[in-house]
């Protein structure tokens, strides 16, 4: 089927599916759809075969927020405070590099996911993940409960249409550029996503870009609520007006419900140290499916230990770049199965798991990796999935 073939299928499924939210609009109040979750109905696509583009017939609030952000797929209109040219600019980059990214990594990912990663586990985990959910859902998409943790804030879900004109224009071109990014690499550079939160007029935290991978992977956000870790290790949903570091979103598609939590949290020894409730919440998650990708190789260093621990002698399965557990301790507990090529680590890393580049190099069995994942290494790209021993 060609480009353009595609272009207008996606184009008429657009415009069907805006037509049906206004017709629905004129007859009921807009705010049942929040107060009653049950009334959204999910994409009927399934995992495997759903396309670029979400395909909402009820968005909820929420999902026309995300939606003003994440490429205008439900065909709004623009609005007033925002330039007629930025607008088109940044609804055309997002589609554009959202579908680079998909049709390049995440459909080729979700492929191998399904033959290769074997794992029926409600909950999953992903430590240093950033705001990169579309991984941890193309790894393990059968999950109803994903956790996510890493050290930037989450904060609050930004709004274009609040915005004054010259903070719209300033957060649209911050988006363009961490889209760009990421419809490139497949993963947000760390450095960017403090500047996103730290120099922005509008705070630009995980929050919003992990409610943009959730709306373009179809699934409709029904509520998102700041949560905390209590004494116990447990998570508790906070009011509102409280702090917004860490977040929880409830989730459905294809009428199954999903909550996803994200916890923002120091995971070197001295954060958990200081925060021994914060150990607690990471050790009864590393009891989950992990995911470990692009992580600066720091559950190799030395001053992350207690977390790699945890991990070592919790987790059912790992699935990982070179830039997880390193590889000597992680196949002394795990059956690992290699996947790709892997020579030596990224330049700023290049002293980092000399043992698995040998290993690599002295096995003989393998497997072809269809996609590029992590950090750019020579066009070599490396993917472990560890069972752990019986």
């Amino acid at each position: 089927m060609s480009r353009k073939t595609i272009y207008v299928a996606f184009s008429a499924l657009f415009i069907a599916s805006a037509l049906t939210f206004l017709l629905w609009h004129l007859n009921k109040n807009q705010e049942k759809i929040v107060d009653q979750p049950q009334q959204v109905i999910s994409p009927k696509q399934s995992v495997t075969s759903e396309d670029s583009s979400p395909q909402y017939q009820i968005p909820s609030k929420i999902d026309l927020t995300v939606d003003l952000i994440t490429g205008n797929t439900l065909a709004q209109n623009k609005p007033d405070n925002v330039n007629q040219e930025e607008w088109q600019k940044i609804n055309e980059l997002i589609q554009s590099n959202w579908s680079n990214y998909f049709n390049k990594m995440g459909k080729p990912m979700l492929r191998w996911s399904s033959t290769e990663v074997h794992s029926d586990a409600k909950k999953v985990f992903y430590p240093f993940s950033g705001p990169d959910f579309t991984t941890l859902y193309q790894i393990y998409p059968e999950a109803d409960h994903y956790v996510m943790s890493a050290q930037q804030r989450g904060e609050r879900l930004v709004d274009l249409s609040q915005l004054s004109p010259s903070a719209a224009s300033q957060t649209m071109e911050v988006l363009s550029s961490a889209w760009k990014s990421f419809g490139s690499d497949g993963f947000f550079v760390t450095e960017y996503l403090f500047k996103y939160i730290s120099t922005n007029k509008v705070k630009i935290g995980a929050t919003t870009l992990i409610a943009s991978f959730a709306h373009l992977h179809q699934f409709s956000i029904q509520k998102i609520v700041p949560i905390s870790i209590d004494s116990n290790g447990t998570i508790r949903e906070l009011s509102e007006d409280q702090s917004w570091d860490s977040v929880r979103f409830y989730l459905v598609k294809n009428n199954r419900p999903v909550i996803l939590d994200y916890v923002r949290m120091d995971l070197s020894n001295d954060g958990m140290k200081d925060n021994p409730a914060q150990l607690k919440f990471f050790g009864e998650s590393a009891k989950s499916p992990l995911l470990l990708k692009a992580a600066s190789h720091l559950p190799q260093h030395q001053g992350f230990t207690m977390i790699r621990d945890e991990m070592l002698n919790n987790a059912p399965m790992i699935v990982q770049d070179e830039t997880g557990i390193d590889y000597q301790p992680l196949n002394k507990q795990f059956n690992t199965v290699l996947y790709g090529s892997f020579v030596k680590a990224y330049k700023v890393f290049s002293t980092y798991n000399t043992e698995l580049a040998k290993a690599y190099k002295q096995r003989d069995d393998e497997k072809q990796l269809p996609f590029r994942i992590g950090y750019f290494k020579d066009g070599n790209y490396a993917l472990i999935v560890a069972t752990r021993k019986p």
